[in-house]
């Protein structure tokens, strides 16, 4: 219903439609720009050796160059250009693929390997003006201008600690040795950038646990949201309910059909009917009296009456017409308690419809009452 309350926590279904059709996933970019940060100065101190190296091969190329003779053309400067570019490759490339592979690394981790480009396609409802304002003092908003306040008054406050805390150093580098001067910057700026990672790792923590709770929150679902998926998972159970009722008319008519070829119907008188279905010529066998039909009430009323439309012998017994509709499913086997009874209510029809012998009585006796 429009307007009703999300108060119920999203369900599997609502996450898994969330993350694969619309490509939403918990994510936190603070914590990819701290992680950039942090890796890029561990790549610079691991690569430092290297990138010194290279940097004071080329100016050494540089200076060794001036004097020789240089011819104006354009293939001079065309090989001038290319091993610029050359040499700034070989330093910076390292880098480049280090940084690159910790921010696909962290935005991969947070994603779970997640690549869809559904979020960059164009939504009109963005274009709404009011939509725009509301997003400007949304909680998302508010949280970010915080954050750029946080991380802008710790940028400022730590550099201008630190520079202060070296400046008489900073000042006495004048008179020392340019390598001496350049380590000592290095050092302190490696310093000041570790400190501010620190703080930039505790406001991505922060980041982190409210992108979680607003995550949740957009995703939380209304109670008739739940019942509505639950309907279209499990299907409408108005719908189950009427395929039920439908499979079990089904069902009841199969039996029905039954009824008409049963030898005999053990009734109670009228809530309960139970037709057996007992070949004499398999008495000798290990065949045993099926119920091929019961029911109750009404149900046992139609049994009743269909027997009587195809001269199926009836009987009363109010015991045995209740315990074989409570114990003996359909289509199974009389187990052999019942045998002596059944056979009792056998003998009676086969000798009120004159098909009985002592040959038949015989072979009913070894056949119910020997098995047990």
């Amino acid at each position: 219903m429009p307007g009703e309350e999300k108060t119920e926590k999203a369900t599997p279904k609502k996450r898994r439609d969330a993350r694969e059709k619309e490509g939403k996933v918990l994510q936190s970019k603070e914590i990819v720009t701290a992680v950039s940060i942090l890796g890029t100065f561990a790549a610079l101190a691991a690569l430092s050796s290297y990138i010194f190296i290279s940097l004071t091969k080329v100016v050494t190329n540089g200076i060794s160059a001036v004097g020789n003779e240089f011819t104006n053309n354009v293939g001079t400067y065309q090989n001038l250009f290319l091993n610029v570019v050359k040499d700034c490759v070989l330093i910076v490339l390292p880098l480049c693929v280090i940084v690159a592979f910790i921010v696909v690394i962290s935005v991969m981790a947070q994603t779970r390997g997640l690549f869809t480009m559904k979020p960059l396609k164009p939504k009109f409802s963005k274009l709404n003006p009011l939509n725009g304002i509301k997003n400007m003092f949304s909680a998302q908003a508010v949280v970010g201008i915080v954050k750029g306040i946080i991380e802008l008054a710790a940028i400022i406050a730590i550099v201008y600690g630190q520079v202060e805390s070296r400046l008489t150093e900073i000042v006495s580098l004048v008179d020392t040795e340019p390598i001496y001067a350049v380590v000592y910057i290095a050092n302190s700026v490696f310093s000041i950038i570790m400190i501010l990672c620190i703080i930039f790792v505790f406001v991505a923590a922060g980041d982190f646990l409210f992108q979680w709770w607003q995550f949740e929150k957009n995703l939380k679902m209304s109670k008739q949201e739940v019942k509505d998926e639950y309907k279209q998972m499990e299907g409408d159970p108005q719908i189950k309910g009427k395929i039920k009722q439908k499979q079990r008319e089904m069902a009841q008519a199969r039996m029905m059909e039954q009824v008409p070829s049963a030898d005999v119907v053990v009734r109670n008188p009228t809530h309960y009917a139970v037709a057996l279905k007992y070949n004499i010529e398999e008495a000798d066998s290990e065949a045993a009296p099926r119920v091929v039909a019961k029911g109750q009430d009404s149900l046992a009323l139609r049994i009743i009456k269909i027997a009587e439309e195809n001269n199926v012998y009836i009987t009363e017994n109010r015991a045995l017409a209740r315990e074989l509709y409570e114990t003996v499913d359909l289509g199974r086997e009389i187990p052999s308690k019942l045998f002596n009874a059944v056979a009792v209510i056998l003998t009676e029809m086969y000798t009120a419809k004159g098909i009985i012998n002592s040959v038949t009585k015989a072979a009913d006796k070894r056949r119910f009452g020997g098995r047990g």
